[in-house]
């Protein structure tokens, strides 16, 4: 019995580390709505965010949230991807390509997304192609250019040994040039998902009438802090959600990478 107090003792430690501040700064947060230097309105203590948090979810409103921003986030994930990547691929492959989209990558990059929502709602309406338009936006610029870095970036000796051999550009393209890449692909893909979720929360905000976003922004209008504290929870839960399991799934392509490496 006596190798059981060190466990219990590790597990109470990291239990201790893993909850100590959450629950430091939810006491905190109770005291200081207690204390009624500030309004409820203006800091309303957590039990009142816990009862919004019920509200909403009784009457439909968190589901109809929840899943509107889900699938605007992921639609507008799945359509950077699928566009920055393979652009980006060619830019650090073909020299050509990079010449000629140079400049303009470098004037359109620095423009943040606030300014493009203007433009999108004109384009697109208010609702889900508008807010869809800006995540993928802000997703692909980190895609992109980690993807550019990545190829470029990727040892010249392993290039020209291939070469040596006899290789062709397009199997050293697709055999080592991609998966010596893919560090540098994943990372800007989970960037990319990191600045998605940004961008849907300002396109909400602005150009929706549905999700976490709006939730916030009508919460701010009906003077509602509980309900923008819930807000601003969910969109923090849904962000490291995605991003552990992003974080997870490149772990099991590097493995993959590595593995089909050495096979080969």
């Amino acid at each position: 019995m006596a190798p059981a107090r060190p466990v219990v003792v590790s597990l109470l430690r990291n239990l201790l580390l893993f909850a100590g501040l959450p629950v430091g700064l939810i006491a905190a947060w109770q005291f200081a709505s207690q204390r009624g230097t500030l309004p409820d309105y203006l800091l309303p203590s957590p039990f009142q965010v816990v009862a919004g948090l019920v509200e909403i979810t009784r009457d439909g409103t968190l589901t109809t949230d929840l899943s509107a921003s889900i699938f605007r986030s992921v639609t507008g994930f799945a359509i950077a991807t699928a566009i920055a990547v393979p652009i980006g691929i060619a830019i650090g492959w073909f020299r050509s390509v990079r010449k000629s989209t140079y400049f303009t990558l470098l004037v359109l990059m620095p423009i943040p997304i606030t300014a493009w929502i203007s433009l999108a709602i004109l384009w697109f309406g208010i609702g889900d192609k508008s807010a869809i338009f800006l995540v993928a936006l802000g997703a692909a610029v980190p895609i992109l250019v980690n993807t550019i870095h990545g190829v470029e970036w990727v040892d010249k000796l392993f290039i020209e040994a291939a070469l040596t051999l006899g290789t062709g550009p397009r199997q050293i393209l697709w055999r080592i040039v991609l998966p010596a890449a893919m560090p540098s692909i994943l990372t800007g893909l989970r960037l990319g998902l990191r600045n998605s979720w940004a961008g849907l929360v300002v396109a909400e905000m602005i150009g929706a009438r549905s999700g976490v976003g709006y939730l916030i922004w009508d919460s701010r209008l009906m003077m509602r802090s509980d309900l923008m504290i819930v807000g601003m929870l969910l969109v923090g839960i849904l962000g490291s959600t995605s991003d552990q399991l992003m974080s997870l799934a490149s772990k099991l392509m590097l493995r993959w990478s590595r593995t089909d490496s050495h096979d080969g």
